[in-house]
């Protein structure tokens, strides 16, 4: 099987339990890249906002896997689109900027105390289930698993870590074919 498999996040998500934390996901009209052009700060066209901009960008992934499955099934490819949560992987760059001593501790009780964080090897597990396994059938989806699953070790894939709802924005197919082409216009392809 011919798979892409996209990374998401369950923050794309406003009504998740990270994607509810401070600013939450919404891309409104897109008039920052329709109004602003490459030169945008944000796709809503408001001013940047680095929390806001990473939960965007996530929306905007799941936004190109659902569009992107639309348009290999619309030219009969056999090829299938996927996205998926890794979960929340504190120990990844993602915290880079943020104070060391705070992120050691935030991985710490996340992972270790709380259980609701997950491992590196977990996150690259579930790219490769996605990306190997027979079991996975269909495209378009978004595979998310609860907060601590990791715990359940490789077991987990097929059960816990499955096809997942998508937010209601990222279910817009309107938006994610706007989306598609404004991003070939930037990009000069179209």
């Amino acid at each position: 099987k011919r798979r892409i498999v996209v990374t998401a996040s369950a923050v794309h998500d406003p009504e998740s339990p990270g994607g509810a934390q401070g600013e939450k996901a919404a891309l409104g009209s897109l008039r920052g890249l329709t109004e602003q052009g490459s030169n945008f700060e944000m796709v809503n066209g408001e001013p940047f906002n680095a929390d806001k901009a990473y939960k965007d960008s996530k929306l905007c992934n799941v936004l190109f896997t659902r569009e992107l499955q639309h348009r290999l099934e619309a030219a009969k490819s056999r090829v299938t689109v996927n996205c998926f949560s890794p979960g929340l992987i504190v120990s990844t760059g993602l915290f880079r900027d943020q104070n060391q001593i705070f992120t050691k501790l935030f991985d710490f009780a996340a992972t270790d105390l709380l259980k609701v964080g997950e491992t590196v090897s977990w996150g690259g597990g579930c790219l490769d289930y996605l990306a190997t396994n027979n079991d996975v059938s269909g495209g378009g989806l978004y595979f998310n698993s609860p907060p601590g699953t990791s715990k359940y070790g490789e077991a987990a894939y097929g059960k816990q870590f499955s096809v997942s709802n998508v937010s209601k924005e990222a279910q817009d197919d309107a938006k994610a074919k706007q989306l598609w082409k404004i991003s070939e216009k930037l990009l000069k392809l179209a």
